[in-house]
């Protein structure tokens, strides 16, 4: 009796409480009535549901890449090839990201833009290359300062000068530019800013140093296999957050088809140019992720204007008449490429539609008849082992023939192709600009005097208004300034533009925060793994 005077006194004490306000309770804390238990019955303990286990990211031991092609060197300063910066992206980094048009520090922590030509950085003082030493400002110097001087990116960092950029301290590094250059701050952030350890180059030189490259970036070199992958492993002190993977293998598959299969198999995640005729077929796949757009490239039909031939603006003028750009741009990239109407892709600022250049045969004619060549005229096209520059100039050819303009083809390998180039005896071929920033000046990278290896048009006028668009910091005016060059590039028709290609690559479905980038660099870094 006693113990059921208890439970009913409990009872009621609960039923009182629940007429008044009831106190909060922590969510953490049990509910339930206490257990009441007769002599001799058994009562079971209210059992707490089993803890909630959060998962963390997945990581991967491997990520596996196909590439089309060997890289010649990891020396992001000596090299202008696509497939060197996808291979060294996480190798170097540099001082400014750019995160939606605002440049964010990165190996930097803050910078001053003192005036149009003084610009201070202020770096991280936690940052260490991949043998262990530590960044400082003479390294920094010295990356930009080699920037500055190589052939490959003088057209981002030419205004940088030398003599009057200096280190201030230890993490303190001021540069002074010889004229306002307006890219400068894209520069800075691009990939072809990239900071590298100054003993490791100065210890191995350029060779060396372009086979074992020492930057500070979340991957580090661990083996080149010659001819067949790359190797990269994590780098332990790397500043800031580790990617998904720890191990990044680059390998070399060099027919496209193959690069194709190994995606479909499985046997890489991640694919670069991939074939045209294949992109429907990865689309279609559910555990494929074909990424796909426009790029930055421009691909041209180039006169050496220096040849009496093509210096003749009659004759060039002819010869485009006879060409049909759009269906040269259909036909040549099999349906993945737009006919290009100006002479910068259209997400470039500045962008000025003037084109494509008009298709009409019997003005081609004319113009042959008044050049002196009523009877026919013989043309050389001269190229090296490129799918859609063939495709191209074949097509070309063709179209030439109709109005009586005899066109051979002499096909060399690379490295002869790139030594005439440079000699300036290439008479006509068909080749391509890419833009490595969104930037106008950057876009027309083919035009300037010191650069018109190819072109060799030698027009002043030109290179006046290149000068006057990157000395101008408002872009409004500069989109004035770049829209007339447009206009006198139409007039003067040093080269003719073909086509805007668009690019693919392709991906495991279960890959991801990897967007398509215009620029065919992605960042591996961010990338990550999803679950089933």
């Amino acid at each position: 009796m006693k113990k059921l005077f208890l439970l009913l006194s409990v009872l009621f004490m609960l039923g009182v409480a629940a007429c008044g306000a009831a106190p909060e309770t922590p969510a953490t804390e049990p509910t339930s009535l206490p257990v009441v238990q007769e002599e001799g019955e058994t009562v079971e303990e209210p059992t707490e549901a089993a803890p909630v286990v959060e998962e963390g990211p997945i990581r991967r031991e491997v990520l596996t890449v196909a590439i089309g092609q060997e890289p010649p060197t990891l020396d992001v300063y000596n090299a202008s090839n696509d497939v060197v910066f996808q291979v060294s992206d996480t190798i170097y980094e540099s001082l400014l990201t750019n995160v939606d048009g605002t440049y964010e520090p990165w190996l930097a922590e803050s910078y001053e833009i003192v005036d149009d030509t003084t610009i201070v950085f202020k770096l991280r003082d936690d940052v260490y290359f991949h043998d262990g030493s530590k960044m400082t400002a003479d390294d920094v110097l010295f990356s930009i300062l080699r920037a500055q001087a190589s052939n490959f990116t003088s057209t981002l960092f030419g205004a940088i000068d030398p003599e009057n950029s200096k280190v201030v301290d230890e993490t303190t590094v001021e540069f002074k530019l010889t004229y306002p250059f307006a890219p400068i701050m894209e520069a800075f952030a691009n990939y072809r800013g990239a900071i590298l350890s100054k003993a490791a180059f100065e210890a191995g030189g350029t060779e060396t140093f372009g086979r074992n490259p020492v930057a500070t970036g979340p991957m580090k070199m661990k083996q080149w296999v010659a001819g067949d992958r790359i190797e990269l492993e994590l780098f332990d002190q790397y500043w800031n957050e580790k990617p998904a993977f720890d191990n990044l293998v680059y390998r070399v598959i060099l027919e496209p088809s193959s690069r194709t299969i190994e995606l479909e198999t499985g046997g890489v995640d991640i694919s670069f140019d991939l074939p045209t005729a294949d992109w429907d077929r990865i689309e279609e796949n559910p555990e494929l992720v074909l990424l796909k757009g426009n790029t930055l490239s421009m691909v041209y039909l180039c006169f050496n204007n220096e040849n009496p031939l093509y210096g003749n603006e009659t004759v060039r003028k002819a010869i485009a008449y006879a060409i049909n750009v759009p269906a040269v741009a259909q036909t040549a990239y099999q349906g993945n490429a737009e006919a290009a109407d100006a002479f910068m892709a259209k997400s470039i600022p500045g962008y000025k539609s003037g084109g494509p250049w008009p298709y009409d045969p019997e003005k081609s004619k004319e113009l042959l008849k008044e050049a002196g060549y009523e009877d026919g005229l013989e043309v050389k096209f001269i190229t090296f082992q490129q799918q859609y520059y063939n495709a191209a100039i074949e097509i070309i050819q063709s179209m030439l023939a109709e109005v009586g303009i005899t066109a051979t083809i002499d096909m060399v390998d690379v490295a002869t192709f790139t030594s005439m180039n440079n000699a300036g005896e290439l008479p006509m071929t068909v080749m391509a600009n890419s833009a490595t920033i969104q930037d106008p000046s950057s876009a027309l990278i083919a035009w300037p005097l010191n650069r018109t290896i190819s072109l060799r048009h030698n027009d002043q006028h030109i290179q006046d208004l290149l000068d006057a668009g990157v000395q101008t910091y408002d872009m409004e005016k500069r989109v004035v300034i770049y829209e007339e060059l447009q206009d006198y590039l139409w007039e003067k028709l040093y080269l003719l533009p073909l086509a805007f290609p668009m690019r693919a690559y392709g991906a495991s479905a279960e890959i991801g925060n990897f967007p398509y980038v215009s620029t065919g660099i992605p960042d591996f870094a961010v990338i990550e793994f999803l679950g089933e």
